[in-house]
């Protein structure tokens, strides 16, 4: 099991396949769950990004340019596609979003589960 897996990294991750709109394949995803848990568990809480940045305005998502992430294309987070995978799925660590940021993900995911 990974230990150095921190909350706000960013990973390449096998979705594998899906049903419907979810997010599938290989992509990067941002680690949601909080570092104690990603210790102990076996299992990580995502949000998939993804390159169409048709959505990039919505609430239920988060705009990464490329440039400030050392991501190749300027990228969404999907944080209404939050879900668990197992941690095998994740492969290389590719970047890590800044406390700042992570704050504001925060207010978006309050947003989205509460309403507030």
């Amino acid at each position: 099991m990974r230990t150095s897996i921190k909350q706000g990294d960013i990973y390449t991750s096998d979705l594998g396949t899906m049903e419907g709109h979810e997010q599938r394949g290989f992509r990067p995803v941002l680690i949601m769950q909080n570092n104690i848990l990603n210790i102990h568990l076996n299992t990580i809480i995502i949000a998939p990004l993804t390159s169409n940045l048709s959505t990039k305005d919505a609430l239920t998502t988060y705009f990464l340019p490329k440039t400030s992430h050392q991501l190749q294309k300027d990228s969404v987070i999907l944080l209404h596609q939050i879900r668990g995978i197992d941690k095998t799925r994740l492969r290389k660590k590719i970047a890590r979003i800044g406390d700042k940021e992570f704050a504001h993900i925060r207010k978006q995911l309050s947003l989205i589960f509460w309403n507030i």
